[in-house]
């Protein structure tokens, strides 16, 4: 078979045709959700105005009297009034000069100043559009479960050479936090309350779960949402080993931490300002043992020079581990990645055009199917029972390797 490497003549119209169609319903839904979203909020908002503090001085003097009850005898949602509780505790209201801010001008929970975020490597801006939408997107042909994603930042200070937030943020690529968490909290007991069917929420496909968590306290807040109920999970995806928020928290199983590992080589090469993948590994034992659901991600492998020798060693210190999932999932980036990778474009001579469905270049099947092959080997090879999924992989390769397609195990699914 004769392979094309990624050399563009122009790099602006790498991306095919139909994807930027997509792309663009995509983004015609969102505004429509959004434009319904807002006008149905503001009718609300109306309605409740200046009712909060009267509501929440009422619960304190009837403690006997649940939510619903309150809620019916005041005519409003439920989800509000734990709102309204949940901001009051966490700070995301203030007052002014006597007079309360309204939900969308209150004060934000990651409240840095201009010299806190350069020091921390990003920018604090408000958030326009929805906090939280449904991943849909992967073509036919390629298996990825489906989630919700929660983006609470855009970017990471870790540049990978990599990483397709190069691409998709080239636009914006200062890693930014977004400010107005009143809302963003409010979004999330919305979800957590209107979504009917079990659902992950991915925290860290836009960035990284817990790189700035010392700074945002983003887990300190997040977490207990997500443990006062059993329907939906939060999974927190990280490169970072900044587990220290969440060592001073009790571990839920409706939250599953999630950490991206490579071998030394290859994480020295083109993950420069990540942690080690050992730092990585360190946290994710330390996490484990003390009750939290950890998952690991061996993405994306990449063919380096003997290549099963640079991987042994990760190999025996993820089966040391022991973490319920394992994901596997090989090189593969659009075309046009190489012209705004951050880090230099070396790792992108491994990738090759298969013309695959979703139109990503990636190491060559044949390889892709041996290294998966003895990873599989050499994790089965501990006992433990651990689960295996592949990430974004083509039908044919799970077939071949015989793992299950949509009801695999992997790091976003929901078991």
């Amino acid at each position: 078979m004769e392979y094309r490497y990624a050399m563009l003549k122009d790099p602006d119209k790498e991306i095919s045709d139909h994807t930027e169609l997509e792309l663009e319903r995509e983004r015609a839904r969102l505004e429509l959700e959004e434009s319904l979203r807002s006008q149905a909020g503001r009718d609300y908002q109306r309605l409740v105005s200046g009712m909060r503090e009267q509501v929440l001085n009422y619960m304190a003097e009837n403690p006997g009297m649940s939510v619903s009850e309150v809620a019916s005898q005041f005519g409003i949602r439920e989800h509000t009034i734990r709102a309204w509780k949940a901001h009051r505790t966490m700070g995301t209201y203030q007052k002014k000069k006597g007079a309360e801010l309204s939900e969308e001008e209150s004060e934000p929970l990651f409240n840095l100043n201009k010299k806190k975020q350069r020091k921390a490597g990003f920018v604090l801006r408000k958030r326009q559009t929805a906090f939280i939408h449904y991943f849909d997107k992967t073509p036919e042909g390629i298996i990825c479960p489906h989630f919700y994603i929660l983006a609470f930042a855009n970017g990471c200070p870790f540049e990978c050479q990599y990483c397709y937030l190069n691409l998709t943020l080239r636009h914006w690529p200062e890693p930014t936090v977004f400010s107005n968490t009143a809302r963003m909290f409010q979004e999330i007991r919305d979800w957590l309350y209107a979504t009917k069917k079990p659902s992950v929420l991915n925290a860290g496909e836009l960035s990284d779960s817990l790189v700035w968590d010392g700074e945002i306290k983003l887990t300190e807040n997040l977490v207990p949402l997500f443990a006062e109920q059993s329907r939906h999970k939060l999974l927190l995806l990280s490169k970072s080993a900044n587990i220290f928020e969440l060592l001073k928290q009790e571990p839920s199983p409706q939250v599953i931490v999630s950490f991206s590992v490579n071998a030394p080589e290859v994480s020295a090469k083109f993950e420069k300002k990540a942690p080690r993948p050992e730092k990585r590994l360190a946290a994710a034992k330390a996490l484990k043992l003390q009750g939290w659901r950890v998952r690991l991600r061996l993405d994306p492998v990449v063919p380096v020079p003997n290549w099963k020798d640079a991987y042994e060693p990760l190999l025996d210190e993820i089966n040391a581990v022991s973490p319920e999932t394992v994901t596997l999932g090989s090189l593969r980036f659009f075309a046009n990645l190489r012209n705004h990778a951050r880090s230099g474009d070396e790792v992108f001579r491994y990738g090759v055009d298969e013309r695959d469905p979703d139109g990503r270049w990636r190491v060559p099947f044949d390889l892709r199917l041996e290294m998966y092959e003895h990873f599989i080997k050499r994790l089965n090879s501990a006992g433990s029972g651990l689960r295996l999924g592949l990430c974004k992989e083509t039908v044919k390769m799970h077939r071949l390797l015989g793992i299950p397609g949509e009801k695999q195990s992997c790091n976003c699914s929901y078991d």
